[in-house]
């Protein structure tokens, strides 16, 4: 099955409307996962809106034409490095495509599509029940402890 996967810079301005129920089925299995309420609608057309305007870019592995597992990076601008630097967020696998190598995949697009677009450095905040699993995917860097101020 790993043969059949092919992951693909998925959900560009030019391409959403192919890939829109499908990322959306994706991402809403995500957050429901982790315990999330689904996306609203006002919060898919802020979605929409952010990647028709660049400052997010999907990856799909896709099994045949169904997407199975999904990761984004979100561009930001860092004065640490005085460069676009990248959020790797949205990381998900559908249960009965775990385990396959997708997740390496994935994570592999992410960095070159980086390194193709000028981006210095991709980062990933999470759990510490996740940290192995990211150390794994490449993510190899201690950059300290994230804190967050959500409103």
């Amino acid at each position: 099955m790993e043969n059949q996967i092919t992951i693909c810079e998925a959900v560009t301005e030019n391409d959403i409307a192919f890939f829109w129920k499908q990322l959306l089925e994706l991402e809403n299995g995500f957050k429901k996962e982790i315990g999330e309420e689904a996306l609203t609608e006002e919060m898919q057309k802020r979605l929409q809106q952010a990647i028709k305007e660049g400052k997010i870019t999907f990856f799909v592995a896709r099994h045949g034409c169904r997407a199975v597992g999904m990761c984004s990076v979100a561009k930001c601008y860092s004065t640490f490095s005085c460069s676009d630097t990248g959020v790797y967020e949205d990381f998900y696998i559908k249960p009965a495509f775990r385990g396959k190598g997708i997740a390496r995949k994935l994570a592999q697009a992410a960095r070159t599509w980086c390194k193709e677009n000028g981006i210095s450095s991709l980062t990933v905040c999470c759990a510490p029940c996740d940290e192995k699993m990211y150390q794994a995917l490449g993510f190899d860097v201690g950059l300290g402890t994230t804190f967050a101020h959500i409103e």
